[in-house]
């Protein structure tokens, strides 16, 4: 990731530490005391706010985890925090992993508490408030300019809290209490995380993939998933949380909920004796908290009975949640991956959609020529790889016209066309349109012998990818092609 030396921001885990760099979605993590790398104003800025995470009182936290990211600007963050954000939603999630036998978590997500800090001018009353405080020691000397703002950093604290720092300030975390876990180190526990398990493996990789409706689904899951397990809650609010991220996992409908969530878990888990019962103990005692205000049962009943008076009690409906959600979380994300292996949902479109696709693409003239060969380069590819799959209803207007916005394209980006191409890509995209399409078929046969069967210019890959367009839709219509020019001679003798 380049990062403009003049224009940066901070991404920080002041509750996190790690001995080592650690790549989390293309984004390079490392502790506040590795900054040799750094540019002096980098370096300068990396020691400034590391002097300001506290852990209580004045205890200063001895290193936290920090990434240079681009600048953020604050009153305007736009889409740029969205995959901090999935950052912070995946490490949260990751250390909230439940003890295997009593079910209590690692760390709470309060521990995954995030910082964004970008330097800016501040006001110096933000930073020195005097109003009805009172001072313990004496303040770092802050020089206000004439608008009365000093050299400090304008902050987002997990993505909710807006705040303003200066050197001398103490950044405090998210509850009266926090505690530092001995063991914990963000490099080593994601990398034995991703060892040790498909599901966090594949969750950390989904990091670096573009944004889909069903990773948009994930993310905003384990979102709801780590608000169930904030230290601030109760456990009927833990409960309703816990809820709510079920439902955005497995797409509950609206009614029915309770039993679509035991069916889905069954078909994802499998039918586990007794699962079926904690689902419907679960879900009932969410709707008593949501209907009611309050649940007066908060444990599982252990019981092969529907009636929760026929059993003991035995751990909470909470821990077994947890649980269970990461482990339907897991099956997802492990049936995702095997679906993407496969190639599945390419194998579901056929050659004419994605022929009407690279047209909707390549007529897109809000986005620049190049950026639109770029873009369709994937389908043309994926329309070369099913040319020989047998298939009904593909569209001779479809194949042509994906061509002519093609060669348009290519003509307004590359201006350093060989001359031969350059006028057999104009003739195609000036010949005229006919009900036989044999004009434009005559056009595509002098484009096809001026392109060689394998690139001859490396580095061009918007030649590359037209190239691949016009070879593939002439495999599919060179038949045709001659059909028409043999039948045109017949056609003048009736005339």
């Amino acid at each position: 990731m380049h990062i403009d030396v003049e224009k940066y921001s901070f991404a920080v885990f002041p509750f996190l530490k790690t001995s080592d760099a650690v790549s989390i979605g293309d984004i390079t993590f490392r502790s506040t005391e590795d900054t040799e790398h750094l540019a002096a104003g980098q370096a300068v800025c990396v020691k400034e706010i590391a002097g300001m995470l506290f852990l209580q009182d004045n205890l200063r936290l001895r290193s936290a985890t920090y990434a240079i990211i681009p600048y953020v600007d604050l009153n305007d963050p736009g889409v740029d925090l969205q995959l901090l954000a999935n950052i912070q939603a995946v490490v949260a999630y990751l250390y909230a992993s439940p003890h295997s036998i009593f079910g209590d978590l690692f760390l709470s997500s309060e521990h995954a508490t995030m910082a964004i800090l970008s330097p800016s001018r501040v006001p110096i009353d933000v930073v020195r408030p005097d109003f009805h405080v009172e001072a313990t020691e004496p303040p770092a000397d802050l020089m206000p300019d004439s608008r009365g703002e000093v050299k400090g950093y304008a902050g987002l604290y997990n993505f909710r809290h807006y705040f303003w720092v200066a050197k001398g300030s103490r950044l405090y975390g998210p509850k009266p209490h926090m505690t530092l876990n001995i063991s914990q180190d963000l490099s080593a526990d994601l990398t034995r995380a991703a060892d040790a398990r498909a599901d966090y493996r594949l969750l950390q990789k989904l990091l670096r993939k573009p944004k889909t409706t069903v990773s948009s689904r994930i993310f905003t899951a384990i979102r709801w998933f780590n608000a169930a397990n904030d230290k601030s809650n109760d456990d009927s609010t833990a409960i309703i949380n816990l809820a709510i991220a079920f439902e955005s996992l497995l797409s509950l409908p609206a009614d029915e909920k309770t039993d679509r969530l035991i069916d889905t878990i069954a078909l994802l888990l499998g039918r586990i004796s007794r699962l079926d019962i904690w689902a419907r103990q679960f879900y009932d005692t969410r709707s008593r908290i949501v209907h009611e205000g309050r649940a007066e049962q908060l444990h599982f009943v252990a019981t092969d009975s529907r009636k929760i008076s026929d059993g003991p009690l035995y751990r909470s409906l909470l821990s077994y949640g947890r649980q269970i959600f990461q482990l339907c979380l897991g099956a997802l994300l492990v049936g995702a991956d095997l679906a993407e292996q496969a190639g599945l949902e390419e194998k579901l479109v056929t050659n004419q959609e994605r022929f009407v696709q690279i047209c909707k693409i390549l007529s897109d003239e809000t986005i620049g020529a190049c950026e639109r060969l770029k873009h369709v380069a994937p389908t043309v590819a994926a329309v070369e790889r099913y040319r020989f799959v047998s298939e009904s209803g593909i569209r001779l207007d479809a194949m042509i016209g994906s061509i002519r916005l093609a060669a348009k394209a290519l003509l307004a980006c590359e201006s350093g066309l060989a001359q031969e191409l350059k006028e057999r890509l104009e003739c195609f995209v000036a010949s005229k349109r006919t009900n036989d399409h044999l004009n434009e078929l005559e056009a595509l046969c002098a484009l096809d012998h001026s392109l060689p069967d394998e690139p001859s210019t490396p580095g061009m890959s918007h030649i590359q990818t037209v190239r691949e367009l016009v070879k593939v839709v002439w495999g599919y219509v060179f038949m045709h092609y001659y059909w028409l020019k043999e039948r045109q001679p017949a056609e003048h003798g009736k005339a």
